[in-house]
């Protein structure tokens, strides 16, 4: 099953997702090994999620969870985070930290080629002046290959502090240029903060700062820019501005942004449903300004989002559906820290460099959240679920999930002093 979830993780390089997402085949093949095991914390928020979401898909569009568009679009959640689970099926015996310094340097030198074609062609500062000529890596959509290179870059920030190197610093300047062809201001801005949070000692009061930060200033933007007599629950925004960066802002800033703040104030504890922002809503119901249902829906299955996952998440599921995602991300982070200083006190530091990734690209991840739908999308989200499975699968960690069915009598320490006899 391993082999599965590395060949998944190569493939993330690209933005044909059938194949990078074949990461959650051994919930298929081997479903029945949940039972009887213990899991650590960050999973309960996890799983509590995922049910909330289908459970409200239900209540919204039931026909929705029998739709292939529906799991590559609105619902791509699951497609994104089932590889984390699928880690709890099965163990392995690999030395992550070398493991994922190759496909750091692989995931480096594939797209090394393809931007060198690009420099010759576009230049270094072109997307200055013509935004349009960006790098794509092997991606259609440049936010996508931007979130990708993040969160590779994450990657190789971690390997370098788990063994500092100049060629890594190298491989580490040469993806970092990549990123900023692509052009893509969000997955820049996930980069840039984390710089503060090493240099501050990774605390956790500096990500709960960043996070709630991002948050109010999201609300604040949109609710700056909502206008009282537009109707965004049907107004068809037009854009006619020839930068394709302004025009970008302001379709954001102008309408997604308002549109999802007022889905969140008609149902703010429970959203208006899973999936429900880019559909047609001709009317609802509104019960005590808490709860909404939505009446005569035309579903679209497409990539139009709030550009904002804070955003989305309140407007599509409301205060409860936020909330569980950040204490996924809150428990991760956290789990993560103490897992890391443990790999380099008690296991050789075999998986260092994996569960440092995945603290650094979950902050990552939650800062680019603010300006894209970054916390659902596969490309930026695939890497960090795979490499989490590949951790919480590690034999040295797994092993600690199993929970015996049976009784088992009590082990003497192997550091137990036997009394002399007198």
């Amino acid at each position: 099953m391993v082999y599965i979830t590395l060949i998944a993780l190569l493939l993330t390089v690209t933005n044909f997702v059938p194949l990078s997402a074949i990461g959650f085949l051994p919930i298929l093949l081997y479903g029945w090994r949940f039972f009887g095991r213990s899991y650590p914390s960050f999973v309960t928020p996890l799983v509590a999620f995922a049910a909330f979401a289908t459970i409200s898909t239900i209540f919204y569009d039931p026909a929705s969870l029998v739709d292939f568009e529906f799991y590559r679009r609105d619902g791509n959640f699951y497609i994104s985070y089932a590889p984390i689970l699928a880690g709890f099926l099965y163990t392995h015996d690999l030395d992550l930290n070398k493991l994922l310094r190759r496909f750091y340097i692989f995931a480096v030198c594939v797209n090394a080629p393809l931007y060198a074609y690009y420099l010759a062609h576009a230049g270094l500062l072109s997307i200055l002046k013509h935004p349009s000529d960006s790098y794509g890596s092997l991606f259609i959509a440049r936010n996508a290959a931007g979130g990708f290179l993040a969160m590779l870059l994450c990657l190789g920030i971690a390997n370098y502090m788990h063994k500092p190197s100049k060629p890594m610093l190298a491989l580490m300047g040469a993806n970092f240029l990549m990123l900023w062809s692509t052009y893509s201001r969000g997955s820049l801005l996930g980069i840039v903060m984390i710089v503060p949070y090493i240099v501050l000692g990774r605390k956790r009061w500096v990500l709960a700062t960043m996070i709630a930060g991002m948050i109010l200033a999201s609300l604040a933007v949109a609710q700056w820019h909502t206008l009282p007599h537009i109707n965004y629950m049907g107004y068809t925004f037009a854009i006619s501005d020839p930068d394709e960066k302004v025009a970008n802002l302001n379709i954001r800033y102008e309408w997604l942004w308002p549109r999802a703040l007022a889905y969140f104030e008609q149902s703010p504890i429970v959203g208006m449903g899973f999936g429900s922002f880019d559909d047609r809503i001709a009317s609802y119901i509104n019960y005590f300004h808490l709860f909404a249902q939505p009446l005569r829906i035309t579903t679209h299955h497409s990539d139009s989002h709030a550009h904002n996952s804070y955003l989305n998440f309140l407007a599509e599921l409301g205060i409860v559906g936020l909330v569980l995602m950040l204490s996924f991300y809150w428990r991760l982070t956290g789990w993560c820290q103490r897992k890391a200083q443990e790999s380099l006190l008690l296991r050789g530091s075999r998986d260092f460099v994996a569960l440092r990734f995945v603290e650094l690209s979950s902050v990552c991840l939650m800062v680019m959240a603010a300006t894209e739908h970054r916390l659902t999308s596969p490309s930026n989200v695939l890497p960090l679920a795979l490499v989490l499975s590949l951790v919480v699968s590690s034999r040295g960690l797994s092993m600690r999930f199993l929970r015996s069915r049976t009784a088992r009598a009590p082990v003497r320490s192997a550091l137990a002093v036997r009394p002399e006899p007198q």
